[in-house]
């Protein structure tokens, strides 16, 4: 009896089902993706050797299965790797915090980059962007009512608050010539986030170190000038 029970087809079976059934309660998708081709694996294998005869069907579902996961994983590899980064940019990633480098890449390619030619004015203090920005290299000048000019250097967010909340932007911002931005539109930026919610929990995750990196800088009592979020 014992032996029946550790068959090599009981072996396999267990084998599939075990990393199936790991596979899901793992929360890492590229785990739950390589489980499941080792479990697809298994199945192919019992179908094709168990049987008085190969089950082609249902070696031709498990394989498409296990196909269609090894892809998923490969992709995931391939946008956790810095060299799926757009070029150029890679130094941003370093400086801004963790983003998966291929999610940057989308993110990226939502916004049109632009180099600055003359001082610009991107966000107005009380008034509602219709874009979220980030300087990646360069600086600019931040002014907010009561409060003397501070100049900040990039990478960092302007329009964040107001993108965030929907309202005006906290402070007025102008651009120095030299600089090099990206500007997302807020509808288009939106319409890209729906359908891609992994990227949307990333962007968030940036903002809101970028906002901690603000604070950070900023002097509540007379020492460093203040750097404020626009």
């Amino acid at each position: 009896m014992v032996q029946q029970v550790i068959s090599p087809s009981s072996l396999l079976i267990i084998g599939a089902v075990g990393t199936y059934v790991i596979g899901f309660l793992c929360r890492d998708q590229l785990y739950i993706r390589t489980l499941i081709v080792i479990g697809s694996v298994f199945y192919a294998i019992y179908y094709w050797t168990v049987p008085a005869e190969p089950l082609w069907e249902a070696m031709i579902g498990t394989t498409l299965i296990g196909a269609a996961s090894l892809q998923g994983a490969i992709q995931i590899v391939w946008s956790r790797t810095m060299i799926s980064a757009p070029r150029g940019t890679r130094h941003v990633l370093e400086r801004l915090g963790y983003i998966e480098p291929g999610l940057f890449r989308h993110l990226m390619r939502l916004g049109e980059r632009q180099t600055i030619r003359e001082a610009t004015e991107l966000v107005t203090e009380g008034v509602r962007p219709d874009s979220l920005w980030l300087l990646l290299d360069g600086d600019l000048m931040l002014n907010r009512h009561g409060q003397a000019p501070t100049q900040i250097t990039g990478p960092c967010f302007i329009g964040e608050v107001a993108w965030l909340q929907g309202g005006g932007a906290s402070a007025t911002v102008t651009v120095n010539p030299g600089a090099d931005v990206v500007r997302w539109r807020h509808d288009s930026l939106n319409r890209g986030l729906r359908r891609n919610h992994r990227l949307e929990l990333a962007l968030e995750a940036l903002i809101a170190r970028d906002l901690a990196s603000k604070l950070s800088r900023s002097a509540p009592i007379d020492a460093a000038p203040r750097s404020v979020s626009a």
